[in-house]
C-alpha cells in the first residue's frame, strides 16, 4: 500500500493530485515542497515520517529552496551553511557572447 500525504500537508502540493501522491515514490519532491512552504502541522509529519538523514541530504543537494528556507533549516539542523547549495553565491562569471559581432 502507498504511503499518502496527510489531510494537513496536501495544499502544499497544488501542482499535483496530493490525494494520490505516494510519498514514498517521491519522497525528494515532498521534502522540498515541506521544507519550503510547510505549516507547523505538515512539518511535524514530515519530522516523523522522514529521517533527519533523509531531510539533510535533500538540503545538501537541492537548489530549488529559498536561501530563507535553506537558512532556517540549516540552523534547525546545525549544518555548515558551504554544504548548501541554495545559499552558495551564483557564478559572477558573465556567459560568454553567442554572437560577437
Amino acid at each position: 500500500m502507498a504511503a499518502r500525504l496527510p489531510i494537513e500537508a496536501q495544499r502544499f502540493f497544488w501542482d499535483t493530485d496530493s490525494a494520490q501522491l505516494d510519498v514514498d515514490e517521491y519522497p525528494d519532491y515532498v521534502l522540498e515542497r515541506l521544507l519550503e512552504y510547510g505549516d507547523l502541522p505538515s512539518v511535524r509529519w514530515m519530522l516523523q515520517r522522514f529521517s533527519h538523514e533523509a531531510i539533510i541530504a535533500i538540503l545538501q543537494t537541492s537548489r530549488r529552496l529559498s536561501p530563507l528556507s535553506a537558512n532556517f533549516w540549516t540552523l534547525y539542523f546545525g549544518l555548515d551553511q558551504d554544504k548548501i547549495p541554495c545559499l552558495s553565491k551564483p557564478s559572477l562569471r558573465e556567459p560568454d557572447a553567442i554572437w560577437p559581432y
